[in-house]
């Protein structure tokens, strides 16, 4: 049976990771998912998101003039100022962008979804099969609403377990630490990740993707209707306007002491970034910050900090290439030909 489910797996896998070459028709297709970046609000960078981040930087802009603590001499100046959107870590950041967005389209996404039907498979033969689990056909509104919450909340919550071994095993380490390895943050700096981290992470998400999948298989589309907006999850699209690319910023921008303990504000992940031993070990939430309080590993500056993020004791050297970001991992996790300079945690 386990072999079976194995060479099951990598025939999807091998189906769907060539689908995009099996045809011209289908390698445009692919391609065409990069032209819908800024119009479809499944991807981050959909543009209802980055006029929400927009907003909340002029807000933050306003408070800082009011205060008197702002350097910059205009919004622009403050939103994108030249020392940090033309340092070379940012460069890299975005030479990375263009090569990790065409690859993900004709390979990474076809082989996350074979990851993904492969959860689907085990958790109904499971759920279905051999606990003879019956799938709802209809809900109330009041538990649809429950299950979707429920599920975004299920999956944020494996993302935060995801992360924390990314720190602590250091086999994972020496892929996760290219997205920590840039030494000035702007949202494409979120970009600055090893397709490794995503199979990791798929991996671990893929029973909550096949549970979710098995719950909603019965219920017709149109009841889930109700809870979606635009054709994406309502809590996913609130969560959108967030403003949460400024997490990957140079903008300390806090949510206040309440909002700072349910979502992850701009201020948490940049302490995240910040190589300060004060900041080891913390904010580990992707999207909400609720883990980071379960697990006492929540940390909110209470004044303005300086922050210096990126890799101490590292050699920059070593990731000063997209083709370093993507091979020196390997050489560092199996081929023990660099010592890895730094283990956050």
């Amino acid at each position: 049976m386990f072999l079976e489910t194995v060479r099951w797996f990598l025939e999807r896998a091998a189906e769907y990771s060539f689908s995009a070459f099996a045809s011209w028709e289908n390698f445009t297709a692919a391609i065409g998912v990069v032209r819908g970046t800024f119009t479809d609000l499944t991807s981050g960078l959909a543009w209802p998101y980055l006029l929400a981040s927009l907003m909340i930087s002029g807000a933050a802009f306003i408070f800082s003039r009011r205060h008197d603590a702002l350097p910059a001499s205009s919004f622009r100046a403050f939103l994108f100022p030249r020392h940090v959107y033309r340092h070379p870590s940012a460069v890299l950041d975005y030479r990375f962008y263009i090569v990790s967005t065409l690859l993900k389209a004709v390979l990474w996404v076809p082989i996350l979804t074979g990851i993904g039907l492969l959860g689907q498979k085990m958790m109904k033969a499971f759920l279905i099969g051999y606990a003879s689990w019956e799938p709802p056909t209809t809900l109330p509104l009041a538990y649809l609403f429950g299950a979707v919450l429920g599920f975004y909340l299920l999956h944020d919550f494996i993302n935060y377990c995801a992360h924390v071994l990314l720190h602590k095993v250091p086999l994972l380490w020496s892929f996760h630490q290219v997205h920590h390895s840039a030494e000035v943050m702007t949202p494409i700096t979120a970009h600055r990740a090893h397709p490794m981290e995503f199979f990791v992470t798929a991996i671990l998400q893929a029973p909550v993707i096949g549970l979710a999948f098995v719950f909603y298989q019965d219920i017709s589309a149109h009841e889930l209707e109700a809870t979606a907006i635009f054709g994406v999850s309502i809590v996913s699209f609130m969560y959108g306007l967030s403003g949460f690319h400024l997490q990957h910023s140079h903008l300390p921008i806090s949510y206040g002491p309440l909002l700072n303990r349910f979502i992850v504000s701009p201020i948490q992940h940049q302490v995240h970034h910040s190589i300060d031993p004060r900041h080891r070990n913390k904010n580990f939430g992707v999207k909400f910050a609720v883990w980071d309080v379960l697990f006492g590993t929540l940390y909110v500056p209470r004044e303005r900090e300086t922050l210096q993020v990126g890799l101490p004791d590292a050699d920059p050297r070593e990731f000063s290439t997209v083709r370093k970001l993507f091979f020196l991992p390997f050489a560092k996790a199996f081929g023990g030909l660099v010592t890895l300079p730094y283990r956050r945690g």
